[in-house]
């Protein structure tokens, strides 16, 4: 018993002590297999280090009906105010491997700003724009989307 108490109690330690420094802000949104067009993942970011990345985690599962998918992002703060269209095609080439050909959930890390400078209280809303390509109507329920979500690090760019 008192071998296996050490045991977790290193591994716990170890799964601590592996936070990614780079790391300055996470959230995400569960979506119970569909993003709703009227439900963006928000953030409201309050970083003082700079310059950052902001990346949109994307959880897809094998309902996902694209091989792309279209975002649309705001930032906003007193100073600033950026409204921008994100394109974003899926690679699946990276996963030839037997293994991942049988995974059916797919994690995607998607560049929303990349080497910003921020240095007040920042807003940053994104929101899909996919439309199937007989329609000018977005897909109101995107289905296939297990999880969305916004990440910020530390840019290891320089300006």
């Amino acid at each position: 018993m008192r071998g296996f108490s050490f045991v977790l109690i290193t591994f716990f330690v170890l799964i601590l002590s592996c936070k990614d420094e780079d790391t300055l802000y996470s959230s995400h949104i569960e979506t119970k297999g569909a993003w709703l067009k009227n439900e963006p993942v928000k953030a409201s970011l309050e970083i003082n280090e700079s310059p950052i990345d902001i990346y949109l985690i994307l959880k897809l599962n094998e309902d996902y009906p694209f091989s792309n998918i279209y975002l649309l992002s705001n930032i906003s703060n007193p100073d600033l105010k950026i409204t921008d269209t994100i394109s974003f095609k899926f690679d699946y080439s990276k996963n030839k491997s037997l293994l991942s050909r049988q995974m059916r959930i797919k994690t995607f890390k998607i560049p929303i700003y990349k080497n910003m400078n921020l240095n007040e209280k920042t807003s940053v809303e994104i929101s899909h724009a996919v439309r199937f390509i007989d329609s000018t109507e977005p897909v109101m329920k995107l289905e296939g989307i297990l999880d969305v979500g916004i990440l910020v690090n530390k840019s290891n760019e320089e300006i």
